[in-house]
């Protein structure tokens, strides 16, 4: 089956989430949307550049942003920051780094070449 297949036949069933701990408790991440992604990114701004998703991460260091950044993931907003603020610093970072990895580059970039050539397609009058 190929990878875009998998996607959506997961997301069908339900099965497409991941189960993160924090200070001792489960949270369950689902894929991402655009509004939950870009609350989540704007906690992160501040990050530098490095070799790989955690270092980058990382490089925040000690901070609260983890926690509201990982909120929004799992809930949409901000409502968690807090709870989620008792876990360990490393438990935050892990639980953003597992939430983050269920975006595939690759389908994403995919899907928005799709609604940019349908928005043209809307917008382009006949002749």
């Amino acid at each position: 089956m190929n990878q875009g297949a998998k996607i959506i036949s997961e997301s069908i069933i339900g099965s497409d989430f991941r189960t993160v701990f924090v200070n001792g408790k489960a949270y369950t991440v689902y894929p991402p949307t655009v509004n939950n992604l870009s609350g989540a990114i704007s906690h992160l701004s501040g990050v530098q550049e490095a070799d790989n998703l955690k270092e980058v991460l990382f490089s925040l260091g000690e901070s609260k942003a983890y926690s509201k950044a990982l909120s929004w993931l799992i809930t949409g907003d901000e409502s968690l920051s807090e709870e989620l603020a008792n876990g360990t610093y490393e438990e935050n970072v892990n639980a953003l780094e597992e939430a983050l990895s269920m975006i595939d580059s690759k389908v994403f970039l995919k899907a928005v070449s799709l609604a940019k050539n349908v928005s043209l397609l809307a917008a382009k009058p006949r002749l």
